[in-house]
């Protein structure tokens, strides 16, 4: 007996048992960009969903992802969902929205660029406390007497440090990255060569095994005539 498929999406009550005769299962793409896509619209809307196994019915795909055998299309993306699984995503989204104070709001709507480029503004207009060295321990902390502008510039130092590190990082990794690019290069080139070796082996081995039949018939021929 086969086993009953479910659809994955919360809430939908669609199997193999009980859908009618043009409902169909699909799985996620096998492609990355679209498997991505589908995760993405998928995250809210299924509680366990596993890209491999899980299938979704046909109920939650427009018209317009189906092609005239019916079949769905490869840039097909889920986005027809029942209301209560719909409202129970815009639930759990308002809900962490709202545990996010304004500042947080603001920086999640803020790029990469943009924040780096405001920190180095307003460090533009900050001023390092003089003799900020008399203020810091051997182990990197301010003092209980030091000011509040030394304990400031004591964490962006730590962070201006800790940014040249991750750069230096950064560097390091992306000449890795090249070397192991070059490598595999090399290694292809090196793969393609021997591949044209072995074309020229074989057709040599062709050549040899001709000669020896023409060889062979001679030796036949020349037996046959003095044995007359």
């Amino acid at each position: 007996m086969a086993p009953i498929i479910r659809c994955a999406i919360d809430n939908c009550k669609t199997t193999s048992v009980n859908k009618t005769p043009d409902v169909t299962f699909h799985r996620c793409p096998y492609n990355s960009e679209m498997s991505n896509k589908w995760l993405r619209v998928l995250k809210q809307r299924c509680t366990a969903f596993d890209s491999v196994d899980s299938k979704i019915c046909s109920k939650h795909f427009e018209l317009k992802y189906f092609d005239a055998q019916k079949k769905l299309k490869e840039n097909a993306v889920p986005t027809l969902f029942s209301s209560a699984s719909h409202s129970l995503s815009l639930r759990s989204i308002g809900k962490s929205d709202s545990g996010k104070t304004k500042i947080e709001k603001i920086l999640n709507r803020m790029t990469q660029a943009d924040l780096t480029a405001d920190i180095k503004l307003n460090l533009a207009h900050l001023k390092e406390p003089m003799h900020l060295d008399s203020f810091v321990t051997d182990d990197l902390k301010c003092k209980s007497d030091a000011p509040n502008a030394a304990n400031l510039w004591l964490m962006i130092k730590k962070q201006e440090h800790l940014n040249t590190r991750l750069m230096d990082l950064v560097v390091q990794t992306k000449k890795h990255v090249e070397i192991l690019q070059k490598s595999m290069e090399e290694s292809r080139l090196v793969k393609k060569e021997q591949e044209q070796n072995i074309e020229s082996l074989k057709y040599i081995v062709k050549c040899l095994q001709e000669k020896q039949t023409t060889l062979e018939e001679q030796i036949e021929i020349l037996t046959a005539v003095e044995s007359r």
